[in-house]
């Protein structure tokens, strides 16, 4: 099972950003970002943003009127909104940046800030949020913080939690969706015994533990990092105790096998066949539809905890190229587009949440994603590293490993923490 979100976490490799450069004339990329404390008449210049097809269909359409508004408002600024492919979106904007062609700012996930600021490509963004810190999500600004910088604006968020089969469940005469592990496995024998799966584990190579194996490891309390994100502790007690709840599953043939080692598709995949009764890391939209199991059957319900409630959940966020030669104007731009109004019209419209608190919900409580939308409290991003996407590609084999028989869960982790560590080691050296 995949979350909709997917194709915005494609793996990046190294980022070999030169300086980013701006369209237009206006602020020198020596100025302060000084939007915040000029009047929209002072403000001048031209802003180019790239943005990626969030919407299916209909993103640079949505753009249009929010320019002319924006427009509008600073009369001296000239907004070009670029809706660009998802496919090789790092490849893209480095060869833009190298060359002096960047956009101003430009939509990034978390994955993706370490790279370009390492290489110093991006403007700390700290003061744009500074006069309404307290309104976002602390999790939305962690998960856009870079060694203590702050180098995105949040503009929209993505939440996963415990899905639940409430037909399933009534068929095994279970009344209350478990809140803990070890209430979710006192029910396993019910479900087994009515002929469903309890859960299903995706451990399939090209699956990011984001979705599977760190949000079991943060109810358990444990971490992935240490916390200056130069030492792996996925190998502590709460990494032993995910892993082990993992293989509980496994041995009592409470999940499905194939998704152990093969990436099932909706044909194939027994979410959808409706013959399991819980996602344990899972979000509304990634639900598809079927005979066996219609969006009617599912409920939404907060994550499990071990400890801890707690899931993962993804930020999407507009950062200023530190190259931009318009940097005022894409200050105000971005304070616009990030601002409570267009936040609130924005992620309606395309079914993510407000990473701004005071936009209140979006979505009526009575639907599935409006009853995801209350679950914001309990996501996080989880660290924020350079080395993201290669720490998975070590940790992920490991932890297959353990589930298949290969190995026992402290091995398996200690391993991938060595693979790790000399890893971070190369990185920060």
């Amino acid at each position: 099972m995949r979350l909709r979100y997917t194709a915005a976490l494609a793996a990046i490799g190294s980022l070999t950003l030169l300086t980013a450069c701006g369209s237009g004339s206006g602020s020198g990329p020596g100025d302060a970002i000084s939007a915040l404390t000029s009047s929209p008449a002072s403000v001048s210049g031209s802003v180019t943003m790239w943005i990626y097809p969030i919407a299916p269909t209909g993103e640079a359409a949505d753009w249009k009127p929010r320019v002319a508004a924006f427009e509008k408002l600073y009369p001296k600024v000239d907004v070009n909104v670029v809706v660009q492919p998802w496919a090789n979106r790092d490849e893209q904007l480095e060869t833009a940046i190298a060359g002096g062609k960047g956009p101003d700012v430009v939509y990034l996930i978390p994955d993706q800030i370490p790279g370009y600021a390492n290489s110093d490509s991006l403007e700390n963004v700290a003061s744009l949020v500074a006069s309404d810190k307290k309104d976002f999500y602390p999790s939305a600004l962690s998960a856009l913080t870079y060694n203590g910088s702050l180098y995105g604006v949040p503009l929209l968020m993505q939440a996963t939690t415990l899905l639940a089969n409430k037909k399933i469940l009534q068929a095994a005469g279970i009344t209350k969706v478990p809140s803990t592990w070890s209430q979710l496995l006192a029910d396993a024998p019910k479900i087994k015994a009515a002929g469903y799966y309890v859960t299903e584990y995706d451990a399939a190579p090209d699956e990011t533990l984001n979705e599977s194996f760190y949000p079991l490891l943060w109810q358990a309390g444990g971490q992935v990092l240490s916390a200056n994100g130069k030492q792996a502790t996925f190998n502590s007690s709460a990494g032993d105790s995910a892993l082990s709840f993992l293989q509980t599953l496994i041995k009592d043939s409470y999940v499905p096998k194939d998704p152990l080692t093969v990436d099932p598709t909706v044909d194939t995949d027994p979410i959808e066949q409706g013959k399991v009764a819980f996602v344990m890391t899972g979000d509304v939209a990634s639900l598809t539809p079927t005979a066996q199991a219609p969006l009617s059957d599912w409920e939404v319900a907060p994550p499990l905890s071990d400890g801890k409630t707690i899931s993962y959940g993804t930020v999407g966020g507009l950062s200023i190229l530190s190259g931009s030669q318009n940097k005022s104007a894409a200050a105000a731009w971005v304070n616009w587009v990030t601002s409570t109004a267009q936040i609130k019209t924005y992620d309606q419209s395309h079914d993510y949440f407000s990473p701004r608190i005071s936009v209140g919900t979006l979505f009526s409580p009575s639907t599935l994603i409006g009853e995801e939308e209350k679950m914001l409290p309990y996501v996080t991003q989880g660290s924020v590293n350079l080395e993201s996407r290669q720490i998975i590609s070590l940790l992920a084999p490991k932890i297959q490993a353990a589930l298949l028989g290969q190995s026992n869960p402290q091995q398996a982790l200690n391993s991938a923490a060595t693979a790790v560590n000399s890893l971070l080691a190369r990185s920060s050296g």
